[in-house]
């Protein structure tokens, strides 16, 4: 049984196909777009207003495709998302709302120093949402305030199933787990979305 302090800022659901996983990205980012429209003078301080996202998952989990749902939460073409393995980072600037995504992979990165020579930490400003899959291999080199996700496999239950699971590791992102889980109750696409709980998407 989880402590109330985990489940305050715990979020744990089922997807059981890739469709599911995208949009579970895609109402992610509306919520922290829609947080960023209610704090005006924040942002344009730019205090604070960035979001980092690490993302965990074995190879093929869908930890892409969740991140082609946050690009299409942001008015990104979500097709131009592609895996930054080789690459280690893509951006990808919204031109609708002068918000842009910022896409790592530290997968084939062997130690902290090499994020320097990258330029991994110019791409953690207010105006962007910062997405890292593998992000677990240098964690002490991100944000203090951010979603720690994993997507596990679930094939028990669908051959393409994914249990999905995020922790907000400060303030502002405990803050906006809630957000989320009430856009995706909001869209139809989510029962049971207690936190701390699994809940199941039905079609």
């Amino acid at each position: 049984m989880p402590e109330q302090r985990d489940i305050d800022y715990r979020l744990c659901f089922r997807s059981q196909v890739p469709e599911q996983t995208r949009e579970s990205g895609e109402f992610l980012s509306r919520a922290w777009r829609q947080r960023r429209e209610r704090e005006p003078g924040e942002a344009a301080a730019g205090r604070g207003t960035g979001l980092a996202i690490s993302l965990r998952g074995d190879l093929g989990a869908g930890k892409t495709v969740f991140v082609k749902g946050l690009a299409r939460g942001m008015g990104i073409d979500e097709e131009l998302v592609s895996s930054p393995t080789f690459v280690l980072a893509n951006e990808y600037p919204s031109l609708a709302n002068g918000l842009s995504l910022h896409h790592v992979d530290f997968y084939r990165l062997e130690a902290a120093g090499e994020l320097e020579s990258m330029g991994f930490y110019d791409l953690m400003v207010p105006n962007a949402l910062l997405a890292v899959e593998w992000g677990s291999k240098f964690s002490e080199e991100l944000p203090l305030d951010r979603i720690d996700m994993t997507i596990e496999t679930d094939a028990e239950r669908t051959p393409e199933g994914r249990v999905i699971s995020a922790w907000g590791t400060g303030p502002r992102t405990r803050g906006l787990l809630p957000e989320w889980r009430r856009l995706l109750a909001a869209g139809g696409r989510a029962t049971s979305m207690e936190a701390g709980n699994s809940g199941s998407w039905n079609r």
